[in-house]
C-alpha cells in the first residue's frame, strides 16, 4: 500500500463546475484514506500500533493545553501520553489559494494546543494540492499556489527542541498529486516536497525522515534501525 493507493483510491476529482457537496466529500475521502496509509508506512517504519489501524476509527481525540484536538494520524501509549502526531491538510478545489491562509491557521493552533501538554510530542503534517495547483501560475501572481504554499508552511516546520516555539511542526512535507479524472488516459502520481529544503523525497525517504527526528528527540525510546541498545 501507498500514498498513491489514497489518490486513486478516493476516485475521480470533482470538476469545477461540480456541486460544493461532492468537493467536500472528495477532499474528506482523500484525507482519510490519506491518513490510513500514512498510519500504514509509519508501522512499517517501526512505529506499532499506529492509528488508525485497518477497519478501525479514524482520527483520535486527545486533551491538548487548550482543549480537546482531534489527530489524524496518532502515536501514543498510556505511559508517555501522545508521543507522534501527522496532521493532513487537502485543498483539492480551485482557486486553490483562496483556502491557504486558512489551512495555515488551522496548523498553528494545533501545534499550540498539543505541544503545550505534550512538549515533547513529534508533531508533522502532510498538506496536499493537486498538480492543477502547481500550474496556476498567471501573469500578475507568477508563483504557484503549490510554491506559496510550500514557501508559507516552511516558516512553521523544523521545530528541534522540545523548547522551540509551540506553533512550529517538527516537520510538514507537501504532496503534489496527479488525480484521476474522466480522461482515462491521465495516469495518477505523486510528489513528497520537503517545505523546508524544497527537497523531493520518496515515499521511504519521507518515513525514515520521521523517524530519524522521533529517534533524535526519544533516544530512551528510538523505534525501528535507530533503536538503541542499552546493554553496549
Amino acid at each position: 500500500m501507498s500514498l498513491l493507493d489514497a489518490v486513486v483510491a478516493a476516485g475521480i476529482l470533482p470538476s469545477t463546475e461540480a456541486k460544493q457537496g461532492d468537493k467536500k466529500r472528495y477532499s474528506e475521502l482523500l484525507s482519510q484514506l490519506l491518513a490510513q496509509e500514512v498510519a500504514s508506512g509509519l508501522r512499517n517504519a517501526g512505529f506499532p500500533n499506529v492509528k488508525p489501524l485497518p477497519g478501525g476509527p479514524g482520527e483520535r481525540v486527545f486533551q491538548g493545553g487548550l482543549g480537546p484536538k482531534k489527530v489524524d494520524v496518532s502515536y501514543s501509549d498510556e505511559q508517555h501520553g501522545l508521543q507522534l502526531a501527522v496532521s493532513i491538510k487537502t485543498i483539492t478545489a480551485s482557486p486553490y489559494g483562496k483556502n491557504l491562509k486558512n489551512r495555515y491557521y488551522d496548523l498553528c493552533p494545533e501545534g499550540i494546543t498539543l505541544h503545550l501538554r505534550f512538549p515533547y510530542s513529534v508533531m508533522c503534517a502532510l498538506f496536499c494540492l493537486p498538480n492543477a495547483a502547481n500550474e496556476d501560475v498567471t501573469a500578475i501572481r507568477k508563483v504557484s499556489t503549490f510554491e506559496r504554499a510550500r514557501k508559507l508552511l516552511s516558516t512553521i516546520s523544523g521545530r528541534r527542541e522540545y523548547t522551540d516555539p509551540g506553533e512550529k511542526f517538527e516537520n510538514i512535507a507537501m504532496m503534489l498529486f496527479q488525480p484521476k479524472t474522466e480522461d482515462s488516459s491521465v495516469v495518477p502520481w505523486i510528489r513528497l516536497i520537503d517545505s523546508v529544503s524544497a527537497h523531493e523525497l520518496t515515499e521511504s525517504e519521507y518515513f525514515d525522515s520521521i523517524r530519524q527526528i522521533f529517534n533524535r528527540r526519544n533516544p530512551h525510546a528510538a523505534v525501528g534501525e535507530d533503536d538503541i541498545d542499552n546493554d553496549q
